[in-house]
């Protein structure tokens, strides 16, 4: 049924205002509304005072207060945002707010009981209410879009109509500043993917823009109070149309001592501060995928969350008691489902793993224990694993493609910096990942019997959007891969086989590619660069077919980028007397010292572009890695062994920056959560509490989701300066804030409180006092609405 109205009220204050009150619950029931009676102070509305007189949020509650005879049951809740009321002032909306949950106090003795029922406007109830993403997943979303969704999680009813945004600054020429600033909302989750509450994330952005955010009438405003002297001119964003235009909000000067509506005026100097320190606080962007091995993502293959599967096996002389659980994830990740290879049948997934199907192709999360079936522990220690196998059939290589993704693609905006790679792995003959399996104790080895041996490597497509992918040696165009594809230059190799003395034959084309060609076509072209050449091992040969069945032989580096495309391998590089089976390895570490990396750690290094933003949705893929479903280490002298499985217990992607270690012999690095500081006097010093900042100007040393971006044209760039709309001075927000807070706090600044007729005065009101000569704004206000006044305490103001 939605909301509906349930008690209402009328009253003429002292100058003949007409004050309607409405208080509404969600009910999926029909209701009937009742009239309530007021009692003498029927309704006030207070916006909090602070010391800060550049709060980023100024929140405001409300205070009905009637006369019952009755229990009003209707008005008791435990949710947040079940009753809201509305009070109008001559038929315009003035305040609205949600109940405070589970509030009802009433003395109960009379006949006439007092009630004050409290209420806490939109902006104090967003406190309940948890960010979620816009579009149901991390992406770049501008300021308007985060403020109208915060909107809309608490106001169902439509009663915020306007966003009006002050034109204090300036962002590519345009006070529009809302739809020109841009944030990964993803800044809005902690480390733990625990989102902040929606109150907070508008506190970021008002401090971000140096203003102060409230509520009133229809309408949330930002205002900068250190100019509103200066500009009266405001954005208005419509919500309903997502219109916007420029308007003018009165900014006449109200005359305290020509509306003192009691006198009980006090004056007072609020303190001075000679010390202010802006902390711009990033949420680190280091973790660039979810874990692989998430519990809250990895589920139990079977209905049974706690399904396992127990088994015993003779290994090495000694009986184990092996125990196996088949997984699969959620949200995070695509996988290649297994299959059962059989001749003459349909090739179908396996929905469900069990140790019966387990010797299969393709992919699956388990987790293993094990233990000496005589030696019963009294605990278990499961280790989780992503399996990768290939059983095919008469061992034919199999298992090929994708093997691991992300599902959802995450959106990544930096500027130079790294990436680095680890995957944390062993090869096996077994589908069994548990440690106490034993598969072969051979050696990779150079020697008489040897028929030589490869470096293990993944195949793995790293891209961002559409726009570049990684090839191994740096980032390239995805255009270029397209056009490519587009002209024909992949072919379907082969390799390496045995055939002696073969010949390879290359000329470059018009477009600059090498084209490998039978020796026809080779004789036949003139005028154009061109080689030939043989291969020093017969047995590394590689290959391809032509239109007209004609073998075509190639160069290993023209088969690797025919294998690869988009893609690239991430290596290991095995050597003489390493252990081929039952042996954990990592990949080949190439991050060194000198590239002064923060957080540094040992994996691929894969430097991003320093010369422009890398912004994108992130592509990961892993592919099954080239000795699965071979024999890795042939040699003469014995039969070669099977490499069935490959056991993967960790994969990594994270992002780190350079230029982080700022004195390498005392392993001191830049904090990355930068500081402002603005000090006058170091002998005295006042420190006014530290201002943080969770929405951030970029910054080179540390990788952050926090930094603002904005767009020119179809490019995004991080926002390094704002233009003040007064002085035009080009600042970080950091710095614009600094300024603000020194110039204001240094020097004595003047409190006055009085209570005053309420002449529309709003938090956007400059009100002057005659004997100070003073102007000032609102620090905190009460509205009496029965007699039409105003409690104030006000700020002094440039």
């Amino acid at each position: 049924m939605g909301y509906q109205l349930i008690y209402n009220s009328s009253f003429k204050d002292i100058d003949e205002n007409t004050i309607n009150i409405e208080i509404y619950r969600d009910s999926g029931g029909t209701l009937i509304a009742s009239e309530l009676l007021c009692s003498a102070d029927a309704v006030s509305i207070n916006y909090e005072s602070d010391d800060d007189v550049f709060k980023p949020i100024k929140c405001s509650d409300c205070q009905i207060n009637v006369l019952t005879t009755k229990v009003l049951a209707n008005l008791y809740t435990a949710l947040g945002n079940q009753i809201y009321c509305t009070i109008s002032k001559n038929g315009s909306l003035l305040w609205c707010g949600y109940s405070v949950p589970c509030l009802y106090s009433t003395d109960y003795n009379e006949e006439y009981n007092l009630l004050s029922l409290q209420f806490n406007d939109i902006l104090s109830s967003l406190n309940n209410y948890n960010y979620t993403y816009l579009n149901e997943k991390q992406s770049i979303v501008s300021f308007y879009q985060v403020i109208k969704h915060i909107i809309s999680q608490i106001d169902s009813n439509g009663l915020i109509k306007n966003v009006y945004v002050h034109n204090a600054k300036k962002i590519n020429d345009t006070t529009d500043l809302l739809n020109n600033l841009f944030i990964l909302d993803r800044n809005f989750f902690d480390e733990a993917n625990e989102a902040e509450n929606c109150k907070d994330v508008l506190e970021y952005i008002a401090r971000y823009l140096g203003m102060t955010c409230y509520y009133y009438g229809d309408s949330i405003y930002f205002v900068d109070y250190d100019i509103i002297k200066n500009i009266n001119l405001y954005t208005k964003y419509t919500l309903s149309d997502d219109s916007n235009t420029v308007v003018a909000l009165d900014n006449t000067v109200i005359n305290v001592n020509q509306n003192i509506y009691e006198s009980n005026a006090s004056i007072a100097i609020g303190e001075l501060y000679n010390k202010v320190v802006v902390v711009a606080n990033s949420n680190s962007n280091n973790t660039i995928i979810p874990e692989w091995n998430d519990e809250d993502d990895i589920i139990n293959q079977n209905a049974d969350a706690n399904k396992y599967y127990e088994s015993t096996r003779d290994i090495s002389g000694k009986n184990y008691t092996l125990l196996n659980a088949f997984f699969k994830s959620k949200n995070n990740w695509d996988w290649n489902k297994p299959y059962l290879f059989e001749i003459n049948k349909p090739i179908e997934p396996i929905e469900e793993v069990t140790p019966d199907n387990a010797a299969s192709n393709g992919s699956y999360w388990q987790k293993a224990a094990y233990y000496e079936t005589a030696n019963e522990p009294s605990s278990l220690n499961w280790k989780t694993y992503f399996t990768i196998s290939d059983y095919g059939l008469m061992g034919w290589k199999t298992t090929d493609g994708v093997q691991l993704s992300l599902k959802n693609k995450l959106p990544i905006a930096v500027k130079g910096g790294t990436f680095i790679i680890d995957i944390n792995y062993r090869l096996s003959g077994d589908w069994n990942a548990a440690e106490c399996i034993v598969t072969s104790d051979e050696q990779y080895y150079d020697g008489k019997y040897s028929t030589g041996f490869t470096d293990t490597m993944f195949k793995c497509k790293l891209a961002i959007g559409d726009k570049m992918y990684y090839d191994g040696d740096g980032w390239v165009n995805y255009q270029e891969y397209h056009n490519k594809v587009a002209r024909n230059y992949y072919k379907i190799c082969n390799g390496p086989n045995t055939w002696a003395g073969a010949t390879w034959y290359k000329y470059l084309d018009e477009y600059g590619y090498w084209r490998f060609v039978t020796k026809g076509e080779y004789d036949s072209i003139s005028g154009r660069e061109k080689y030939s050449g043989g291969y020093a091992d017969r047995n590394y040969v590689y290959s391809y077919m032509n239109s007209s069945n004609e073998r075509v032989f190639v160069e290993k580096w023209f088969y690797d980028e025919c294998k690869l495309q988009d893609c690239f391998y991430l290596v290991h590089k095995n050597k003489v007397g390493d252990k081929v089976f039952d042996t954990d390895y990592s990949l080949t570490n190439t991050v060194s010292w000198r590239m002064n990396l923060a957080e540094s750690e040992d994996g691929v290094a894969v430097s991003l572009p320093s010369d422009k933003m890398t912004l994108g949705e992130l592509t990961f893929e892993l592919y099954a890695p080239n000795q699965l479903g071979t024999t890795p280490m042939r040699r003469t002298d014995k039969s070669p062994v099977r490499c069935n499985s490959f056991h993967i217990n960790d994969v990594k992607l994270k992002y780190t920056t350079s230029d982080y270690v700022k004195d390498i012999f005392n392993d001191e690095t830049y904090d990355e959560d930068l500081k402002f500081e603005n000090v006058i006097d170091e002998n005295i010093v006042n420190d006014f509490d530290d201002i943080e900042f969770r929405i951030n100007t970029y910054n080179e040393h540390a990788g952050s989701y926090s930094y603002v971006l904005t767009k020119v044209g179809n490019e995004y760039y991080f926002v390094d300066t704002l233009t003040d709309g007064v002085s035009k001075d080009k600042l970080k927000a950091e710095e614009h804030c600094i300024n603000k807070y020194v110039n204001y706090y240094s020097k004595p600044r003047f409190r006055y409180s009085n209570s005053i007729k309420n002449r529309d005065i709003s938090l956007n009101s400059i009100l002057k006092e005659n004997t100070l000569n003073k102007n000032f704004v609102i620090n905190s206000i009460t509205y009496d609405l029965m007699n039409n006044k105003c409690d104030v305490e006000l700020n002094e103001i440039r």
